[in-house]
């Protein structure tokens, strides 16, 4: 066991690490493991409608992921293709990825584009591994991917191999503080907060009254009192406390 694994596995046994502080040690670990690329993610389908949603962390460049996300890059993602089409009794695939995959006839343009644009971001090989938890409630699938710059397929093979088993356990370990992030998103977009009822919101769970609230935001009483109740409902929270620790736990103000 390496340094870095030991000071990632104490911090979360110590309970002791938030998301990013966990983030930041595991990238550390994979690196003495001569892995420069990560990417953790999880997916679930939300509850209602079965849409999946998704929160990623990524070694990637924050140039990379511009670009990915703002050519809608996600809906031709081939690792995000893979573990759609894995069937739910499977618990566990495993998959690997690049610019061999790019080059086969049976992948779309599309997915074309997107290798070889990771390719060109310096992610020219990966392998990906995807579980179903069974006991996680909310969460669909987990996924672990692993890589390097500007090494040859088999070479990110083998480094993967002289580690995979800890890699992955480590990962897996990860996930109790990651799948928050997923739920703070989801509710994110369920709840679609307008400005003005972030800001009455805000301000209740600064323990500030109705008048209060009217006064300094400049409204009659009874438009604050309409930002509540949309906010609260939109929260799904029975009342104005519940709505404010809701709103803070999933990171909307």
């Amino acid at each position: 066991m390496t340094p870095e694994l030991e000071r990632l596995l104490g911090a979360m046994a110590a309970g002791q690490a938030d998301e990013a502080q966990v983030v930041s040690l595991y990238e550390a670990y994979l690196r003495s493991c001569g892995l420069d690329h990560f990417t953790l993610g999880v997916i679930a389908a939300h509850p209602e409608t079965g849409e999946d949603h998704l929160e990623i962390w990524t070694s990637m460049s924050d140039a990379w992921m511009a670009e990915y996300n703002g050519l809608g890059y996600g809906a031709h993602d081939y690792v995000l293709k893979k573990i759609q089409d894995t069937p739910e009794t499977q618990s566990l695939t495993t998959f690997d990825w690049g610019v061999a995959v790019a080059d086969a006839p049976e992948t779309s343009r599309e997915t074309r584009q997107v290798l070889r644009g990771a390719a060109d971001a310096g992610l020219a090989n990966a392998v990906t591994y995807a579980a179903l938890p069974r006991a996680a409630g909310d969460v669909r699938y987990f996924a672990a991917t692993f890589g390097a710059p500007n090494l040859q397929r088999e070479e990110v093979i083998r480094r993967i191999e002289a580690r995979r088993n800890e890699m992955l356990i480590a990962a897996f370990a990860m996930m109790p503080i990651l799948r928050p992030a997923l739920a703070r998103r989801m509710s994110r977009q369920d709840a679609n907060l307008t400005p003005r009822e972030t800001d009455v919101l805000g301000r209740f769970a600064q323990g500030l009254r109705p008048e209060q609230i009217a006064h300094d935001l400049g409204l009659a009483k009874r438009t604050v009192d309409m930002h509540a109740a949309n906010a609260r409902r939109k929260l799904k929270a029975r009342t104005m406390a519940e709505a404010a620790a809701k709103a803070i736990r999933f990171g909307l103000i």
